[in-house]
């Protein structure tokens, strides 16, 4: 902890980046305010967004303690708005949290006993759809040692979780160097955990259940094959920046069976994509 954390009267910095998120910006901001009793602020950095998701923060911003909009002059993506907007916390732990979610008061209880023991470690909230069901948010780290370690029933298996409501202490968080800032959109998260694992930051698992309209936003901006398109060269680029790109031919090809299995309507898009681009230079 930083001599400057030990002075300031804020322990949880929330993070949120914006693009176009519309009223789902403001309903998660005031569901913070509403839910939480921690010391806590929030910073929204907003990626250039032309929608009116800024105007609704509006009073919002009067009417709330350390609300903190900074206003980006272009889209600069998830990770390195992340990486801006961490620049400017002043909390002990860092909350990274998309915009198209919806908190509630069993948050606090997890902000409060977290803050008992503020060692350097990762929090990963679950996920539901607005129905109540829970969403799937712990994958296997797709590297060919851990995957056999999972096969084996070996205790250091690796995973990574959707970076849609995570804390982290701040100092862990320079440790690691911050959000990948490589990646525009998706798998940013996965590098991060494989990060967090490779340097042995532990991740723990709260019991809260927040809300998440999932691809809420994404849905709204790109269709379904630019999508696609985005997914898959972030994951050749994950691969490649490791120098395994032997593995990526490997390991990607059984991702698209399980959404072959999965959702089977999406596969012919995704198979398409992934060939062209391990053809692509």
């Amino acid at each position: 902890m930083t001599d400057e954390q030990q002075k300031t009267s804020i322990d949880i910095s929330v993070i949120i980046v914006n693009y176009n998120s519309g009223i789902l910006l403001k309903n998660c901001v005031e569901s913070l305010y509403r839910e939480l009793d921690a010391r806590f602020e929030v910073i929204v950095y907003d990626n250039a967004s032309g929608d009116e998701s800024l105007n609704h923060l509006e009073d919002p911003a009067r009417d709330h303690e350390n609300l903190k909009i900074i206003r980006g002059k272009a889209n600069l993506g998830f990770a390195k708005a992340n990486n801006l907007a961490a620049r400017e916390a002043k909390g002990i732990f860092l909350h990274f949290l998309n915009p198209d979610i919806i908190v509630n008061h069993k948050l606090a209880d997890d902000y409060n006993n977290i803050l008992k023991n503020p060692i350097p470690s990762i929090h990963v909230t679950s996920l539901t759809d607005p129905d109540g069901h829970l969403q799937k948010n712990r994958h296997l780290i797709p590297r060919i040692g851990n995957m056999v370690r999972f096969v084996i029933g070996s205790l250091k298996v690796a995973y990574w979780n959707l970076g849609a409501s995570i804390l982290i202490e701040t100092d862990a968080f320079w440790k690691m160097g911050g959000w990948p800032e490589e990646y525009f959109m998706y798998v940013e998260d996965l590098d991060f955990f494989y990060t967090a694992y490779k340097q042995g930051i532990p991740v723990y698992y709260t019991d809260t259940r927040l809300i998440h309209i999932g691809q809420g936003i994404t849905r709204q901006v790109w269709n379904e094959r630019e999508r696609a398109r985005i997914i898959e060269k972030s994951f050749k680029k994950y691969f490649y920046k490791y120098n395994a790109g032997w593995e990526y031919i490997l390991i990607r090809p059984i991702q698209l069976l399980y959404i072959l299995f999965n959702e089977p309507g999406s596969f012919p898009l995704y198979f398409k994509t992934f060939i062209h681009t391990l053809i692509k230079k």
